[in-house]
This record gives structure tokens, sequence and C-alpha cells, in this order.
């Protein structure tokens, strides 16, 4: 059987993918999407990524549970969350792909670009207030609806949270959580609109030794690498990758 060399280019986005969120703590399913939908289109790409995000999530709930916010998972994340998933099920079945990869690019281009911005600003020790519980709940619901299209609801989420006094075990932990809830919604809803035949498994199988990889080259990486200029150059990737997204979509609207 002969592998489609897309998928192979994939597989090392994968592996990129969860080297940098090892090494850095956030971006996997925003790297694979973003890159991935060069290579196979957003669609194909969430369908194989998300069931591969379970083999990191679930290890890291599995060691660390004693640090998961129940409490702030239960009462506050999950219900926003969730609705924000519902809503973008129902709202938005239908729209054209083309569309909705132009969307995720000027969504990529502006996260990236904030937080470039943020860290050019950002002092070492220096403390930033929590943003208003509006503000707060509002991304949730938005973490929510981005799920539901493009499996990315991370940076929306980590934006409603991420200025609390919240130690990196419990917020790693909760949000693990919090992936491994929203991403068996999508595996079923998946599923059972006969997304998952026989052909697809041996792609996933395929697919996934990168995880491991891409944990283990991630380990070396954030012991050798100044986090801050890491995390820089990663943005900046991701910057030059969106560009190119809206540019590839934009012309097939036109």
């Amino acid at each position: 059987m002969s592998i489609e060399p897309a998928l192979l280019a994939f597989a090392l986005v994968v592996c990129v993918g969860y080297a940098v969120q090892t090494a850095a703590g956030f971006g996997s399913m925003l790297i694979c999407v973003t890159f991935g939908a060069h290579l196979l289109g957003i669609e194909r790409v969430v369908r194989l990524a998300v069931p591969l995000s379970f083999l990191q999530t679930g290890y890291i709930v599995l060691r660390h549970h004693d640090g998961i916010l129940w409490p702030m998972l239960t009462r506050r994340i999950m219900p926003w969350m969730l609705a924000g998933m519902a809503f973008a099920f129902v709202a938005l079945e239908g729209v054209g792909s083309a569309w909705l990869g132009l969307a995720f690019g000027l969504m990529v281009l502006a996260l990236s670009v904030r937080e470039l911005h943020r860290l050019r600003l950002a002092h070492p020790g220096s403390l930033v207030p929590p943003i208003a519980r509006s503000k707060s709940t509002a991304a949730l619901f938005g973490a929510g609806v981005v799920h539901g299209v493009y499996a990315t609801g991370g940076p929306l989420l980590v934006y409603a949270l991420g200025r609390e006094a919240i130690d990196k075990k419990s917020f790693r932990s909760t949000l693990s959580v919090v992936w491994i809830v929203l991403n068996a919604v999508l595996l079923t809803r998946f599923a059972l609109n006969g997304d998952y035949g026989v052909g697809i498994l041996p792609e996933i199988m395929l697919l996934l030794p990168a995880v491991p990889i891409g944990i283990i080259l991630g380990e070396w990486i954030h012991h050798r690498f100044d986090e801050r200029r890491f995390k820089a150059s990663v943005f900046g990737l991701l910057v030059a990758a969106a560009i190119s997204l809206i540019i590839r979509y934009t012309l097939q609207l036109l």
C-alpha cells in the first residue's frame, strides 16, 4: 500500500506540534490545523488530529490528576464551552470549507499578532490583573465555538483563564480534562457522521508515533532554549502560515 506524501508531511507537523506543546505548554492542535490545512485541508486534518490528542492529554490526566480544579472545571469552564460547541454545531453547519478556512486563517493571524505584541511588552516578574468576568465568560463561550469547528479552542481558553492565580500543574491538568471531554464530543459526532471508516484507521496509526516522538523532542527543547524566544518563533511561524491560508482561501472564493 502506497503512503500519501501529504500524510507523511502531516506526520512531521504532528511531531512539531506536540514538541511545541511539550516545550511551551500550548499549541499542538493549533499548529496541526494551521500547517496541516495546507497539506490535507482543514476538515480532514481535524478528523485525524482529534483522536491523536487523547494520547498526551490522557497521560497528563492519569499522571497529574491531583492537580485538576474540579469546581472551576464543572461550574465555570465546561458549561460555557459546551454551550459554545452546541452553538457551532447548529449555527455553522453547512458553511463552506473555503469560508471556514478563511475565518480560521484570520483568527490565527489575530491571535498570533496579539501574542507577539504581548511578549514584546511583557517584563519578567510583572503581574497582569485578571480580565473581567464578563470578558472571561465570553471568551469561554467563544473557545467552545472555535473548538466545535476547528478543535483549536485553546488560545481563547488560555486568554479567559491565563491571568488568574492558577499554578502550572493545576492549569495543565484542568485544561487536559477539558480537551478530553470536548474532543470526545467531537469524536462521537464525527463517528456518527460516518467520518471514521476503515480507510482512516491506517492513517491514524501512521500518525500515532509522531506524538511520543514530539513529546520527547519537546522535553529536550524545554531544557535548552529560552521560553520567551521560543514562543516568539512559534507565533512568528503561525503568522506566516496564517497569511498563506488567508491568501489561499481568498483566491478560492474569488
